[in-house]
């Protein structure tokens, strides 16, 4: 006889973001080598990459110009970061294995809650419903989409069986938010999932990524783009090699490794392809994808592109098979200083516009006109007003208007430190009498961000 839990609150499944699991590369014995992702780099091989570079750095520091140094480190950084690549099929060219969490947190050592908890801020939630009750869900952004929501179908199966409940909730967080959007346009109608709730979620993407793919970058914050891209300790190993880059040649290096990270970590990785916002994949895909031998890979990433394009199809798809989903965001700032947009609302990391899934935004610092009136389809049927209360977001035309919060100012980690934030997401994934906005005064549509006093 099947397992029947009374309990009333659905299990959760977190979706975590880009940084919040780990994959091992491994020789034959299953033994772990290093860490494949985030990417690592020991001294060793660090000593052996400057070593690769002696002549090149010899030369140009001679002459103080390039002559073929940058050719070089792209060259040998390709070598040095080709344990995390995938082939042009989508598959790892090395054995890389994800670490996963089979079991509920309830099941998991204490290393590996202390790991999970130490990612993201879901300790009062699992007071909520119980550790039995909330599992974590990993995927790294190197992987395969195709494969990742397959895993997530056959995992969201294993927690109804072994919880008894006949649906979950999904707690969507940034990255995890486009894997969802995948899962749902391909799974929605299994009718597995209660409710979605994205965490600073990156349901299109972010502008960050295709403005670092576009070269849309400022060269003097090179640094903070090397730790987006590698991770901080990566990133600083790399620095060392910098101190002996002259000015005239920066550019050029900096490039070279960008290039590098782009032919091993996201040019061959569909899952990377889901932070690539609708808007830009057109130009970015004819540029990355359009060799022949990428064919299967443009096929996989022109369908999720086909999904991010027509967001309210997809929630109206998830609506019709009795799945809501909400949004929790920030705004009001700019996109982090090494990328140069720099006019839209974001929270330095993901721009709004992908956390609510559409809506009118003013340039950021500027007001909607004055004569502007909210004209979004939600607003027929009801004067629900959707316009922020400093007049420069409008999210009636969302296909969330309804469904999400946004607080001004918040960036895309303050979360974990605002009260307010982390008790309306545990309320969202374990009372479903909260449906909307307009519900609970305590949380409006707009807030302000408040970090809480230690």
């Amino acid at each position: 006889m099947a397992k029947v839990c009374a309990c009333g609150k659905y299990p959760t499944v977190v979706v975590p973001g880009i940084g919040n699991c780990r994959a091992f590369l491994e020789d034959e014995k299953g033994n772990r080598i290093k860490t494949a992702w985030p990417p690592e780099i020991s001294d060793q091989d660090l000593k052996s990459f400057k070593n690769s570079l002696a002549l090149p750095t010899l030369r140009m520091m001679l002459f103080r110009k390039d002559l073929g140094f940058s050719k070089k480190v792209k060259e040998e950084l390709t070598k040095l970061l080709d344990f995390m690549a995938s082939d042009s099929d989508g598959k790892y060219k090395h054995n890389v294995k994800l670490e996963v969490f089979d079991n509920s947190l309830a099941a998991c050592n204490e290393k590996e809650k202390k790991f999970i908890y130490g990612m993201l801020p879901f300790g009062p939630l699992a007071e909520a419903i119980g550790e039995d009750h909330l599992y974590y869900f990993s995927f790294v952004a190197i992987g395969n989409t195709q494969e990742t929501i397959d895993r997530l179908r056959a995992f969201i199966k294993k927690v109804k069986e072994e919880t008894g409940h006949d649906k979950v909730n999904l707690a969507s967080v940034s990255l995890g938010a486009s894997v969802t959007t995948a899962y749902l346009d391909q799974y929605a109608s299994d009718k597995d999932v209660n409710r979605v709730v994205g965490v600073v979620p990156a349901f299109d993407g972010s502008l960050v990524i295709s403005d670092i793919l576009k070269g849309d970058i400022d060269f003097d914050n090179y640094e903070s783009l090397f730790q987006e891209l590698l991770g901080r300790s990566t990133a600083q190993k790399i620095m060392k090699i910098v101190r002996l880059v002259p000015p005239k040649v920066m550019k050029n290096f900096i490039l070279a490794v960008i290039d590098a990270i782009i032919d091993t970590a996201i040019r061959n990785s569909t899952t990377f392809w889901g932070v690539v916002p609708a808007r830009d994949y057109k130009l970015l895909s004819e540029k990355l994808l359009s060799d022949p031998s990428r064919a299967k890979i443009k096929e996989e990433t022109d369908r999720w592109h086909r999904v991010k394009s027509d967001f309210p199809a997809l929630v109206q798809k998830a609506r019709e098979n009795g799945i809501e989903i909400f949004s929790l965001g920030g705004y009001n700032l700019r996109l982090f200083s090494a990328v140069k947009t720099g006019d839209v609302h974001s929270d330095m990391i993901v721009h709004t516009p992908s956390e609510t899934m559409g809506g009118n935004y003013a340039p950021l610092g500027e007001s909607l006109p004055k004569n502007y009136v909210q004209s979004g389809l939600c607003c027929e049927k009801e004067r629900h007003n959707h316009i922020s209360p400093q007049r420069d977001v409008d999210l009636s035309c969302s296909p969330l208007a309804d469904t999400a919060w946004l607080w001004r100012n918040m960036g895309h980690e303050d979360g974990i430190g605002c009260t307010q934030f982390l008790n309306l997401m545990r309320i969202l994934l374990t009372d479903n009498s909260l449906k909307d906005v307009f519900q609970d005064p305590e949380y409006p549509q707009f807030n302000e961000f408040v970090k809480d006093k230690k």
